[in-house]
C-alpha cells in the first residue's frame, strides 16, 4: 500500500535535506582525501621495501668481507666459496710488485708481500648478482725458514741432550 502525499510529513521551512549537489561535493572531498592517504601509505611501503633490500645487501656484503679475511690473494688469486644460499667469488691482481718483508729488529722477513686489488661478486644460487665490490688486501707467501736458535744445529732436527 502506498502512502498518500498528505500522510507524509511535510518539511518545516528552512529544514530541507541534503541536495544532490551537496552529496556529490561531500563524496568528491572524501575521494580526494582517500587518494592522498593511499598515496602516503604507498610511499611508506615503498620506502620500507627499499630499506629492507638495502639491509639485505649490507648483510651480504659484510658476510663476504668476513669470508675474504680467510683468503690470501697471493696464494689464491681466483676462487669461489659456496655459503649455502649464495656464493662469493673473487679475482685478484697485484697492484704492487712482490717484495721481501722487513724482519724485526733488522734484516729480511721470512715472507714476501704484495698489495692486491680483489674484485668480489656475491651471487645467489640461480646466479643473480646480490653485491659486487672491490677490496684491497695484502698477500703473503713464506719463502724462508726461520734461523735456528742454536748455531750449528741442523734445521728440523732437535739437539740431543748429552
Amino acid at each position: 500500500m502506498r502512502p498518500s502525499p498528505q500522510s507524509l510529513p511535510q518539511p518545516i521551512a528552512g529544514e530541507a535535506g541534503f541536495s544532490l549537489l551537496e552529496g556529490l561535493v561531500a563524496i568528491a572531498l572524501l575521494a580526494g582525501t582517500m587518494v592522498a592517504i593511499f598515496a602516503l601509505v604507498g610511499g611508506i611501503l615503498n620506502s620500507a621495501n627499499n630499506v629492507g633490500r638495502s639491509n639485505q645487501t649490507v648483510q651480504v656484503t659484510l658476510n663476504a668481507l668476513e669470508v675474504m679475511t680467510t683468503v690470501n690473494p697471493m696464494l689464491q688469486g681466483l676462487g669461489k666459496i659456496d655459503l649455502g644460499t649464495y656464493t662469493v667469488s673473487w679475482k685478484s691482481a697485484a697492484t704492487t710488485p712482490v717484495s721481501d718483508g722487513t724482519g724485526y729488529p733488522r734484516g729480511i722477513s721470512l715472507y714476501q708481500l704484495a698489495l692486491y686489488e680483489t674484485d668480489i661478486r656475491v651471487e645467489d644460487q640461480p646466479g643473480t648478482l646480490l653485491a659486487a665490490f672491490k677490496l684491497r688486501q695484502v698477500g703473503y707467501r713464506r719463502v724462508r725458514e726461520p734461523p735456528s736458535p742454536f748455531p750449528g744445529a741442523i734445521p728440523g732436527v732437535a739437539v740431543q741432550a748429552r
